[in-house]
């Protein structure tokens, strides 16, 4: 003998048609948001891409001026630009702007070296977008004349 609710369990024949329809939409709009997610993620990988790629273009930079003397050419007072290739093939426009910051007795005591790397779009031109994307890097530093007495007041 059959119970009365093994019975009617096996009367359902499965899901309609309008219940399929409503799970596909729902699962539709659940898709579409992480596809929103994906691509901000894309775009996120991709700026610490060059984020990562222009810090170590800065930091050469900055070691190439660490490795000088503080009387080198290299830091006479204002800014340089330059393009600059990494090994991936990225490009990235390097400025320098090197400041006489102290002088005392007609001496510069200390300077301020401020190093800009922004990568180019994949045009060629370096708009003030690239400069606030997630990839530019603004480094800044002093140096001070390692001659004894000059940094006095």
């Amino acid at each position: 003998m059959i119970s009365t609710t093994h019975a009617h369990l096996t009367d359902e024949k499965g899901f309609t048609v309008f219940e399929t329809a409503i799970a596909l939409v729902v699962m539709a709009v659940v898709g579409l948001a992480a596809a929103g997610g994906f691509v901000y993620a894309i775009r996120y990988n991709a700026g610490a891409t060059d984020r990562a790629g222009a810090v170590a273009i800065a930091q050469t930079v900055l070691e190439k001026f660490r490795a000088v003397s503080f009387t080198d050419s290299s830091f006479t007072a204002g800014t340089t630009t330059a393009t600059v290739t990494d090994s991936v093939g990225r490009t990235y426009t390097v400025t320098t702007t090197v400041a006489d910051k102290t002088i005392v007795s007609g001496k510069t005591t200390l300077k301020s070296i401020t190093i800009l790397v922004a990568p180019v779009s994949s045009n060629g031109t370096l708009t003030k977008n690239n400069l606030d994307f997630y990839g530019s890097v603004k480094l800044y530093t002093e140096r001070s004349n390692p001659v004894a007495g000059t940094n006095l007041h």
